[in-house]
């Protein structure tokens, strides 16, 4: 009996001493796991240049997914001296602030001449440290510096082409010389900005801009150069210039039946396109919907441009072709006798025999050929520094997307595909963001009187 009980007590000592065991195990490896840690923070800093202005927020993100955040300490040194940007506690050293906090976003507030510092270069220091016990319980320690430069002066921009005469829904040139490199330069037009390029001349402070007015915008629009430098100072000057209000051409066009059945088979495959509901409200869907994208499309392609001019003398049309509608003319859509839509053509109908072959109207490379929605098969050509040229309506497209092409190289055929009625040749140019007036480019004196002869003038100023 006593023996029985023995063993039973040795059981139980056993059983307590392993419990014991694998509990001071278990605290030891919690201890490892959290507190003892050793993964620092991460830091990420928010900053998308060295230079900064003379007034800045930089947001900085810091993550500890393991015992959470303890410390965040940010200064700026310049000259040996060191300004205190940040210095924030958190978790069980904070009054009031228990809780372990994994991520924290921290806004660093500078303001140069508040904070007694000038321009030039300056170094950006920022350490966080965490709540493991590691390193004599201070914790782990996450440490960033980046050199950055304080520029606090606004780029000066300044015009070097003089007088800009422009239509309502034309083109101009601007020539102008910025004091510093900038991020972002050109002229701005209204709510339109037309970017600058540089490498037309040798000198690398002077730049070129293609600007326009849109058919909308008429003697009262504001026109500037513009500019941002790299720390985000921006400069502004007045480019002189004078804007004559043009009057367009109003059309009603007929929407019957007939025309829908023609059209729209080959839209189907659009996506969007209400193919379970009436022609006509398929019709509109591609007349307003579709016709907002497919001229997003057109228009961004100005971004990838080559900073260099490809064309040479004035710009060619279709050939033995007479104009069935003209730039900037306002349609209004009937059907059965009523309004049902209105849309503006931002381009010039030319037709000539069927299937004719589409000259390119200048030297230049090509930047789209396919199909786009309401301009059907189309071709685009860059003729630089965001000046392009557009063919659409095409039966079928000869060349391909990278190829060079020189005055009067045969493109395509016209054709009806898109929303097209007859076999014609849709023509439009492009300056930026803005389909312009085709007739200027097809004028050789207007362009001479414009371009080239502000190109000239300004070569000899500055030695091209």
């Amino acid at each position: 009996m006593n023996f029985k009980r023995k063993e039973r007590g040795k059981k139980l000592k056993y059983f307590l001493l392993g419990t014991v065991a694998v509990a001071l195990i278990g605290s030891i490896v919690w201890l490892l796991v959290t507190k003892l840690e050793g993964q620092a923070p991460m830091i990420a800093l928010n900053l998308d240049s060295e230079y900064i202005p003379a007034k800045i927020a930089i947001p900085v993100s810091i993550q500890d997914e393991k015992s959470g955040i303890r410390k965040v300490f940010a200064s700026l040194i310049q000259d040996g001296r060191e300004v205190t940007l940040a210095n924030l506690t958190y978790g069980g050293n904070a009054a009031g602030d228990e809780k372990n906090r994994s991520q924290i976003d921290i806004t660093l507030d500078v303001d140069v001449r508040e904070k007694g510092l000038k321009e030039g270069e300056a170094l950006l220091r920022i350490a966080a440290w965490d709540q493991s016990w590691r390193q004599w319980f201070t914790g782990n320690l996450a440490y960033i510096e980046k050199e950055i430069i304080i520029d606090s002066t606004p780029p000066r921009i300044s015009a070097l082409s003089r007088q800009h005469n422009l239509s309502q829904g034309g083109s101009g040139l601007a020539i102008y010389r910025l004091s510093e490199k900038c991020k972002k330069h050109g002229v701005q037009v209204g709510d339109n900005f037309f970017q600058g390029y540089p490498g037309y001349f040798e000198s690398e402070d002077v730049y070129i801009a293609f600007f326009a007015l849109s058919h909308e915008q008429g003697s009262s629009t504001e026109i500037a150069l513009f500019a941002r430098d790299r720390a985000g100072n921006e400069g502004r000057s007045g480019l002189p210039h004078y804007i004559q209000n043009r009057n367009f051409p109003s059309e009603n066009l007929n929407i019957s039946n007939n025309f829908l059945r023609q059209v729209l088979p080959e839209f189907q495959s659009v996506q969007g396109l209400p193919v379970d509901k009436p022609l006509i409200e398929q019709f509109l869907y591609i007349n307003k919907d579709l016709r907002v994208k497919n001229n997003e499309t057109m228009l961004a392609l100005h971004k990838n441009s080559d900073n260099r001019i490809y064309w040479e003398g004035g710009f060619i049309a279709l050939p033995r072709a007479q104009r069935r509608a003209g730039f900037a003319d306002h349609r209004a859509y009937m059907h059965n006798g009523n309004k049902i839509d209105e849309e503006v053509h931002l381009g010039v109908d030319l037709a000539s025999l069927m299937h004719a072959p589409v000259p390119a109207a200048n030297n230049g490379r090509i930047v789209f050929a396919d199909w786009e929605g309401i301009y059907g098969n189309t071709v685009v050509i860059d003729h630089g520094f965001g000046l392009l040229s557009l063919y659409s309506h095409l039966s079928q497209i000869t060349t391909r997307v990278g190829d060079m092409v020189s005055k009067g190289d045969i493109i395509g055929n016209t054709g009806m595909t898109g929303l097209a009625g007859g076999d014609h040749l849709h023509f439009s140019m492009i300056v930026g963001n803005v389909f312009v007036n085709p007739y200027e480019w097809w004028d050789a004196t207007w362009i001479k009187n414009n371009i080239t002869s502000k190109l000239e003038t300004v070569s000899e100023l500055v030695k091209k």
